[in-house]
C-alpha cells in the first residue's frame, strides 16, 4: 500500500503565537495522516503495520528530556537533612504475602519533589486550589533561560539576563548553580539554593507581565531567607511555580522547547507532584 502527501512550502503553514513558535502545521497533518493509516481496518492496516512505528519514530517526532526527580527515600526534602525516607510509600498489598496483586499506600506531602505550587499555598488573596492550575498555562512554548554564578533571582541578576527573556513569553525555566552543585540530587536539604528574592519577584512580575509559569531547579521557587515574600508576589501576580525540576547541561541548552507538566488533581490542594518534560523543538 502506498501513500503520497503533497507538501506546498507555504509560509502559512507555520504558527507563532506571543510565546514563539508552534510547530509547522504540516507536521500535525502528517501524524493525522499516519494515525488514520495505523488505524484502518483489514487488510489495509495489516499492510501499513509494520511501517506505522517507523512512522512516527522517524518523522520528526522530538525528542523528551524528562525533569522529574525520582520519588525515592533519598529525594531531597524541604528542611530536611534525612530527604524523604523509606516510609514514603507502604505495601498494603503483596504478592510475596500471598496477595494477588501488588498495592501501595503513598505518603508523602503535596510538594515533594517535582511539584507545582498552587494559589492557596502563600497567596492572601486567592485561595484556587491546584485542580483549578489551567493545563494550557503548564504546556507549550517555554524559554530555558541559564542563570549561572548568582547567589539569587534577585532584581540586579534578572536584568543582567532580561535579552534571554523574550517580551510575550509565558513559561520560563530558569536553570541556575543549583544544577552545577546537584543540589537536586543531593537527599539533605541546603538552604543556600539559588531562589527568587522579593524584588526578583517583583521584577519579574512588572517587566515580563505576560509570564505565568516559572520552573526552577529546586524545591522552592523562592529563595530561603525569602521564603514567604518571594511566593506571596509570585502566587498573587497569577504565577505557576514548578519547582524541583532536574533541567541537565548535557541534554538541555538554552532557548526554546516545548514544556510539559502534568500535576494531579488534587481537590483544594495548595500543590501537588507532577510529571514534567521537555521535547525539542523542530526548526
Amino acid at each position: 500500500v502506498a501513500l503520497t502527501l503533497a507538501v506546498h512550502n507555504d509560509p502559512r503553514s507555520r504558527a507563532w503565537d506571543s510565546t514563539g513558535p508552534v510547530e509547522p502545521m504540516v507536521r500535525l497533518t502528517f501524524f493525522a495522516l499516519v494515525a488514520v493509516l495505523c488505524s484502518t481496518p483489514s487488510a489495509l492496516a495489516e499492510a501499513a503495520a509494520d511501517s506505522c512505528d517507523a512512522s512516527l519514530s522517524t518523522s520528526g517526532v522530538s525528542r523528551i528530556v524528562d525533569l522529574t526527580a525520582t520519588i525515592g527515600p533519598e529525594l531531597v526534602v524541604f528542611e530536611s537533612k534525612e530527604g524523604l525516607g523509606v516510609d514514603h510509600r507502604y505495601q498494603s498489598s503483596s504478592q510475596k504475602d500471598g496477595d494477588p496483586a501488588n498495592v501501595s499506600e503513598l505518603r508523602f506531602g503535596a510538594h515533594t519533589g517535582t511539584h507545582v505550587d498552587a494559589p492557596r499555598h502563600f497567596a492572601r488573596t486567592n485561595d484556587a486550589g491546584v485542580e483549578t492550575l489551567s493545563l494550557s498555562w503548564l504546556n507549550g512554548p517555554a524559554v530555558v533561560v541559564d542563570v549561572f554564578d548568582a547567589v539569587a533571582l534577585d532584581a540586579a541578576t534578572l536584568r543582567s539576563v532580561a535579552g534571554s527573556i523574550p517580551d510575550g513569553v509565558t513559561r520560563v525555566l530558569f536553570r541556575t548553580d543549583n544544577t552545577r552543585r546537584g543540589i537536586m540530587s543531593t537527599t539533605a536539604f541546603d538552604e543556600t539554593y539559588v531562589g527568587f528574592t522579593e524584588d526578583g519577584a517583583r521584577w519579574l512580575v512588572t517587566e515580563k507581565p505576560n509570564v505565568k509559569v516559572v520552573g526552577v531547579d529546586y524545591v522552592s521557587i523562592a529563595a530561603y531567607a525569602h521564603l514567604v515574600t518571594a511566593h506571596v508576589v509570585l502566587l498573587e501576580a497569577g504565577i505557576v511555580p514548578v519547582e524541583g525540576l532536574l533541567i541537565p547541561e548535557e541534554t538541555v541548552v538554552p532557548g526554546w522547547w516545548m514544556f510539559h507538566c502534568a500535576p494531579l488533581k488534587l481537590l483544594g490542594s495548595d500543590g501537588a507532584p507532577a510529571r514534567a518534560w521537555l521535547a525539542q523543538m523542530e526548526a
